[in-house]
């Protein structure tokens, strides 16, 4: 299971919250550093990038663009082109991971293939994160199961049989392994976000589970919370208005101390699930509470009746689950109205 303990600010709040820095970078290493101090100050746990050796991933001629990024970059731009102007080397990543550790935020990165996944081991990453792409590659997975890091395994646009053997294939090396669920539009549809799932994954693999979030906003995460997920993934930017294909459905520096600030609130406000008085209700108890009072006034030998009673917000007395233990009972002493009443307020008789 996931070791919150290690990996979190918080280890008590069991939540890992990652900012994917993704190729928000734009091929950048400045733009880049910028986003892992924007990751820093929005209280993520961790900031990941992407990995990848353009040659080794893309066809250039074969290679189909998505829909969503032929929206967001140049449409006479092959995927090879778009994809190469966006790759970081291997030596701009070792520059970010020092200062990721520098700055005191976690990095890793998504390998894309072998290469990139055996420099990231050698960088020293202490997870590695699979991109829904590679569902179906199970190779590279049983690969990245054996690098001896706990991996997060991204699940988005593939069948449960796709998924399970996806779950199989890095299970073969390691037991460490933790599952998002995702959808892989960006941005997703609420009505598309089928977050009903999650218990369904948590259930079917015993692990720990997340989201990668390619919705709009953070209610849809903040609701996941609830379903169960403790891992969450949400695209970071400088800026919506750049040029890039992931721009457009990621969370500026501001946003994303709001997404963090609510999912840690969602995550406090599910608690440990016992019912019991809080803290702060202590003062609305004891000022909201009813009890037993005379709706009269009562003399001494009148025996009780329900007419003879109110049930009032007053600090303290018989509570109303008391008024059958008295109805019947005759009045001790005289009792003005709106007085609580008490037992020794009365003499038991024993009724006809």
């Amino acid at each position: 299971m996931f070791d919150f303990e290690k990996f979190c600010l918080d280890a008590e709040e069991r939540l890992f919250i990652i900012a994917e820095a993704g190729v928000n970078h734009n091929g950048d290493l400045n733009q880049a550093l910028r986003l892992v101090d924007a990751a820093k100050a929005a209280g993520c746990d961790a900031i990941k990038f992407q990995t990848w050796i353009t040659e080794k991933v893309y066809s250039r001629e074969r290679s189909l663009k998505p829909d969503y990024q032929k929206l967001a970059t140049d449409p006479s731009e092959s995927e090879f082109e778009t994809i190469k102007r966006l790759e970081l080397s291997f030596s701009t990543f070792t520059m970010i991971k020092a200062y990721c550790d520098e700055r005191n935020i976690l990095f890793f990165s998504t390998p894309d293939e072998q290469e990139s996944a055996d420099f990231l081991v050698r960088l020293g990453v202490p997870l590695i994160k699979t991109a829904s792409q590679d569902v179906t590659n199970l190779p590279f997975l049983r690969a990245i199961g054996g690098m001896r890091v706990p991996v997060i395994y991204s699940t988005g646009a593939c069948t449960i049989s796709e998924l399970a053997a996806g779950v199989e294939a890095i299970r073969s090396s390691t037991s460490d392994i933790i599952i998002l669920h995702c959808v892989s539009c960006y941005p997703a549809p609420a009505g598309e976000m089928n977050l009903s799932f999650i218990p369904v994954l948590r259930a079917m693999f015993e692990t720990t589970v997340g989201l990668s979030d390619h919705s709009v906003g953070y209610e849809l995460s903040c609701a996941a919370v609830g379903l169960g997920a403790r891992v969450f993934e949400k695209h970071l930017t400088l800026s919506k208005e750049a040029n890039g294909p992931d721009h457009q459905a990621s969370l500026e520096p501001s946003e994303m101390a709001q997404y963090v600030r609510a999912l840690r609130n969602a995550r406090s406000a599910l608690g440990d699930g016992q019912k019991r008085i809080m803290p702060c209700e202590e003062s609305a108890r004891l000022a909201f509470r009813r009890f037993i009072v005379a709706g009269r006034d009562l003399k001494a030998g009148h025996r009780l009746t329900a007419d003879d009673i109110c049930f009032k917000k007053v600090v303290s007395g018989l509570p109303p689950g008391q008024l059958d233990q008295i109805l019947g009972t005759t009045v001790a002493i005289d009792i003005a109205a709106d007085t609580p009443i008490s037992l020794d307020m009365l003499t038991v008789i024993t009724k006809s």
